[in-house]
């Protein structure tokens, strides 16, 4: 990926030196300098920069309000905020530019480290990537999605899901991708909402499960039997005849229902849930494991989730990635990891990305991880050679670096 213009701003020299020597190491010449936020608005407003790096205390104009202008008037791409003071300070300035819609994808205390900036590129070129994404998106029409179904094209793959201690394989996530033969490939957020919006999440689900129970039946007869997490829509929960459709559809695979976890967002419980608990209780009911997925997104608290039949309790990568390296954040997973032991929930962290995240992971004692640095979500027959040959060599090296502590 093209590398950014950069523009370092700091009424210290040394420190704008330091993160200039820091781009050099990453490959990045094309940077310019500030000494207080009065000139980085003047030089922003006449040239185009892809990334701002801006410390909180200078003269004339502070990174405060430095940010909240940059963000009024949507005058970089990103930033990364620095400073000597507090990290709760500078993680909640952080989450005022993001509020103000800038995409902020570092915090850190002063001096920036080379470990903190190579996280915060690679931030950085994913919020590109999705950008790219959004700018080509299609417009989907309810024709499409149904001639996607008919003709096959949206697939599952299944991303591995491994328990903390030893690094077991317990199971997969079934994980909806399309390759439209002539538009490439189209995002999951997108048909899944375009499906939403024209009333056939419920045709799409019931497709999509399908294939994931033909699947599973078809690692059971090669000796392989493992849980399997599926995502419900919160629309469908509020299908009455939802829970009694699934059943059948499982029966008629002789799939046993304590090996299906089925996912549902935060965010299904805020708001009016009657509809929703009613639907998830028949499926516990009926044998099924329940997942708060995407927790830490959102708004729910510990009375909305005591009030749902769940199983267990997904960690969102908002929670996880980077968690090493940030204090606050630590706090906030130590303490929802807590409330899950409490409420007697499985936990998983999911989005790992990086070592040094497992191993603050590992020692919260969470039960289950996912995420890049063990495995993307892959097509059903590659699956059975990542068992046989990746996952040993993950689980060795691994087991090398925790011991070497």
């Amino acid at each position: 990926m093209e590398k950014p213009r950069v523009l370092v701003v700091d009424d210290s020299e040394v420190q704008r030196a330091h993160v200039i020597g820091l781009c050099k190491v990453q490959g990045i010449y094309d940077f310019d300098i500030a000494e207080n936020g009065l000139v980085a608005l003047e030089k922003l407003t006449l040239a185009k920069y892809d990334l701002a790096f801006i410390d909180l205390e200078m003269p004339v104009m502070d990174g405060v309000e430095l940010v909240r202008r940059i963000a009024e008037k949507k005058l970089v791409k990103s930033v990364i905020i620095l400073s000597s003071k507090d990290p709760s300070l500078i993680l909640s300035i952080g989450t005022m530019a993001e509020n103000d819609g800038l995409s902020v994808v570092g915090s850190f205390q002063k001096p920036l480290k080379g470990e903190e900036l190579v996280t915060s590129l690679k931030r950085f070129e994913r919020g590109l990537a999705q950008v790219k994404t959004e700018q080509a998106k299609i417009d989907l029409t309810e024709q499409d999605i149904l001639q996607g179904i008919l003709k096959k094209e949206i697939i599952l793959h299944y991303q591995p899901k491994l328990t903390v201690k030893g690094l077991l394989f317990k199971g997969v996530e079934a994980l909806s991708r399309w390759h439209h033969p002539k538009r490439g490939d189209i995002s999951p957020v997108e048909f899944i909402a375009a499906a939403e919006r024209y009333g056939i999440i419920s045709k799409l689900t019931i497709y999509l499960f399908e294939q994931a129970l033909k699947q599973k039946a078809d690692w059971f007869s090669h000796g392989l039997n493992f849980h399997l997490s599926f995502n419900l829509s919160p629309l469908s929960l509020s299908e009455y005849s939802l829970a009694d459709d699934i059943a059948a559809q499982v029966e008629n695979y002789h799939v046993s229902p304590k090996d299906i976890v089925f996912e549902i967002t935060e965010n299904a419980l805020c708001g009016e849930v009657s509809k929703a608990i009613e639907t998830l209780a028949k499926l516990r009911l009926k044998g099924f494991k329940i997942a708060i997925d995407d927790y830490g997104t959102g708004f729910a608290n510990a009375q909305q989730l005591s009030r749902v039949p769940a199983t267990e309790l997904k960690l969102d990568r908002i929670l996880v990635d980077n968690v090493a390296t940030n204090p606050q954040q630590q706090a906030i997973l130590k303490s929802t990891v807590g409330l899950s032991k409490d409420l007697q929930l499985e936990t998983v962290a999911e989005g790992i990305e990086h070592l040094e995240d497992f191993k603050f992971i590992h020692q919260l004692n969470v039960d289950l991880v996912q995420g890049y640095y063990f495995a993307k979500p892959m097509a059903a027959d590659l699956l059975i050679d990542w068992l046989s040959h990746d996952l040993t060599g993950i689980r060795n090296q691994l087991t090398k670096d925790l011991t070497a502590e």
